[in-house]
Parts: structure tokens; sequence; C-alpha cells
């Protein structure tokens, strides 16, 4: 659930944060700066330290798709799914929403690292239920555990219409976030020619319109998510020969004008930028 904003109006934002996270750094990090309402939570990692506000288990949309492509490339360093499988489409495989698999022909033949690319940079629904099924929903969420991913779950495929109807819903947090994409840009999520398969594939995102919008001087390696009153984006954000780097998570839960969350987190992407000293 969003969390609810405080009865006392006297209460400092900052003071909220303490409340949610006691080990943000005050001098480094001020999200004070930024305003976030209550539906909105954070990560921020950048001169080496991290920080966190509001975070909270909420509705993940598309993020969830990070966390199953890790589980996938453990699968494929243990040699127990390789990336040139092979995988045929069937029309039952076909779900709407995000993404292309939906208009290709039945019977089309797709490798696993086909469907890894279009999960991530096209956010392809369709592709992603390919992969969880081929993955295991309840193996899935046993990584998640094993990680410490502890508000992150998958409980329904995408596009599910039925669980959606029941309220069943994919959840994650801007701690869980920003931890999964520290590990991968440390190199620490996998092999390292999984970790940079990853990064690929994260910097083909093809939802450009938030946080790369914002930033066009950068090498920005994330990911997007939307449903209905939820907009996130975070991610990888690189110097120029990606040297350097510093991680961004922002998401909102229950936003009242999607247009103004988009132009809000644009104006803290900025502004962050302009605290970070890359290299």
């Amino acid at each position: 659930m969003p969390e609810q904003a405080d009865s006392n109006d006297t209460i400092s934002l900052q003071q909220r944060i303490n409340r949610v996270d006691p080990t943000i750094n005050k001098t480094e990090n001020k999200w004070e700066d930024f305003n976030l309402a209550p539906s909105e939570s954070a990560y921020l990692y950048m001169n080496g330290k991290s920080s966190t506000v509001h975070s909270h288990r909420i509705k993940s949309a598309s993020m969830i798709k990070v966390f199953i492509l890790s589980y996938l490339f453990e699968k494929v360093d243990k040699g127990e799914i390789s990336l040139q499988d092979i995988y045929v489409l069937k029309p039952s495989d076909k779900v709407g929403g995000s993404g292309i698999l939906y208009g290709y022909e039945s019977g089309s033949i797709l490798s696993i690292d086909v469907l890894a690319r279009l999960m991530i940079a096209e956010s392809d629904n369709t592709a992603t239920n390919i992969l969880i099924d081929k993955l295991g929903l309840e193996n899935i969420n046993s990584y998640l555990l094993n990680q410490g991913y502890m508000d992150t779950q998958l409980n329904r495929k995408m596009m599910d219409l039925i669980a959606i109807d029941k309220g069943i819903e994919n959840y994650t947090s801007a701690k869980d976030l920003g931890n999964w994409f520290l590990k991968l840009a440390k190199g620490e999520l996998a092999s390292d020619l999984a970790n940079k398969k990853m990064i690929h594939y994260l910097l083909e995102q093809t939802d450009t319109e938030c946080i790369s919008l914002a930033l066009p001087n950068r090498v920005i390696a994330h990911k997007t998510g939307e449903l209905a009153s939820v907009y996130h984006d975070g991610g990888i954000i690189y110097n120029g020969n990606q040297s350097d780097y510093y991680i961004l998570v922002l998401l909102s839960d229950g936003y009242d004008s999607r247009a103004e969350t988009i132009k809000h987190f644009q104006s803290i992407a900025k502004e962050v930028d302009r605290k970070v000293n890359l290299k």
C-alpha cells in the first residue's frame, strides 16, 4: 500500500525520511530539496554512498522484469539454460500491453537471448510471460528471497486480467531496485559476461521520456514501469565513456497526474546530476 501522509503537518520531511530510513546520509543526499510526495519513493547511490526515502513495498509494474532477468542469468551461468535455446511462439503466448511480440506470427522462432532483450528493451509482456513459464514463478520468488529482495514478489504474469480483477499484483521497492542496480553496476549480480549482457539490454531501453530525456548527456542503463496511477524509472547513469556512474531510482504509486510526475522526476534527475561529480 502507498505510504500515508503524516497527519501532523509540522513534522518536517527530513523527520519523515528518518522514520523510513534513519541511515540516510543527511549531508550528501538532501532529499528534502526534492519535495517527494508521500506516494513517491526513491533510491540514490552517488559518491560511494546510498540512501533511500519513503522506500516501501509498492506495485512494481514492469520493474519486476529486471529481477526475472537476473534469475534467468543465474540459470545461464549455471549452464541450465542457454541464450541460444530456441522457443517457438504460440498463439496462446500473446498478450497485450507493452511490447512487439503480440504482432509476430505464431510459429516465429525466438532465442532466449531475443526474449530477454525484448523483456527489457521493449518491456515486452509476451516475452516476459514466456520466460516466467520457463523459469517458474515459485522459483523466481525463491531467488528473490535468497538474494534479500524482501519487498519484491512476483504474484502474477503480465496482463493476467483475471488476477488483476482479484487485486493480485507484483511488488517491489526503491531499496530493492536500487540494490539490484548497484550489484549490477559493481559486477556482483552474475558472471562478468552475464552482467555485461544485462547492462547491454538496459542500455537499449526504448522508453526514454523521463530520466533519459532529462539527461541527454548521460549514458543510461535503465528500466521503466507503468500502470494506472503508477510511474517508475530507474537505473545506472554513466558518464560518456561509462567509466563512472551513479544510480537513481524514482517510483510513484498513486500519482494525481502522469505528466506532472514525469516532470517532477525529470527535475529531480537534473538536480541529482548537478550534485554528482562523475569522473
